[in-house]
């Protein structure tokens, strides 16, 4: 090395990179070299210029394009480099949010996938505990319980499509549910009270949303929306059986939509419930 310059083999071997990526800065105007001589053509690079090499590196691992680093190079202003720094923070702080949103949501999935696998059979009434769930609903503009499934999707989709444009995060999949009024039940009025979707990370700050809160249930699941009303009185005459006095409005929330012996396929299955509490019956 003679008066502190490297050739450019020496300094591709002295940073642990190659020819290519140094002949490519100095194509773009961000490390060339500090003489070139006229006569062999041969490049040479003050050893100093490592540090350089180093600095472009260090921002290029940040995500800074090139293009970028040389507009930091020409200018010399603090300023912009503050600007460009905030600018970047700001982009990991979003990649951050949507990583988190990621992990959230595979997180919840795996442990649906798990429950859905392993629910109890169709047809099967049992009384259970039911976690806390996040809703947004609405007064319903039919009797669902004279419609398929298909109208339920249709309408629910709509109060989606609503709330996106009021600020809805979309990406999540919000299961539609409807509910059928308690003192409906009683006197065997069988006609839906709300439609709603469950709710998802960070859209439950939205306004209007509002927390189902965990509750001793009686359930069963099913996959024909058309013998809700069947399930319904068989829910009611569980009760009866057991003791258990209805405690609040029943809820069919669509659960899955997966056929477990061909993914391909879809097969609605529903979970129907009702709050209850042990004692004396409510006559229903």
């Amino acid at each position: 090395m003679k008066n502190n310059r490297l050739l450019i083999g020496q300094m591709a071997k002295l940073n642990h990179t190659t020819l290519a990526t140094l002949r490519h800065y100095d194509k773009v105007g961000i490390l060339s070299p500090v003489y070139v001589n006229p006569e062999t053509g041969y490049r040479y690079y003050d050893v100093q210029q490592c540090l350089v090499f180093h600095m472009i590196q260090h921002h290029k691992a940040l995500n800074m394009s090139l293009k970028e680093i040389k507009e930091i190079l020409r200018r010399n202003d603090y300023d912009f480099l503050e600007q460009i720094y905030k600018k970047k923070l700001d982009e990991v702080n979003q990649a951050l949010a949507e990583f988190e949103f990621r992990k959230e949501e595979l997180e919840r999935m795996m442990k649906g996938a798990d429950h859905f696998c392993h629910r109890p059979p169709n047809g099967f009434i049992q009384m259970g505990f039911i976690t806390a769930e996040y809703v947004y609903e609405k007064k319903a503009v039919r009797n669902y319980v004279l419609e398929d499934i298909g109208s339920v999707i249709y309408d629910a989709s709509s109060i989606e499509g609503q709330l996106i444009k009021s600020g809805f995060t979309e990406g999540y999949l919000n299961f539609p549910f409807v509910t059928l009024s308690l003192d409906d039940i009683k006197h065997q009025r069988y006609r839906t009270e709300k439609l709603g979707i469950i709710v998802q990370g960070k859209n439950r700050k939205i306004a209007g949303v509002k927390q189902l809160p965990s509750s001793t249930s009686v359930f069963v699941y099913f996959e024909d929306f058309s013998k809700l009303c069947i399930y319904t009185e068989q829910i009611i005459a569980f009760c009866h059986a057991h003791n258990y006095t209805p405690a609040g409005d029943m809820i069919c929330r669509l659960m899955g939509v997966l056929h477990l012996d061909d993914f391909k396929k879809t097969t609605e299955v529903f979970r129907l419930s009702i709050p209850v509490e042990a004692g004396n019956i409510i006559q229903v």
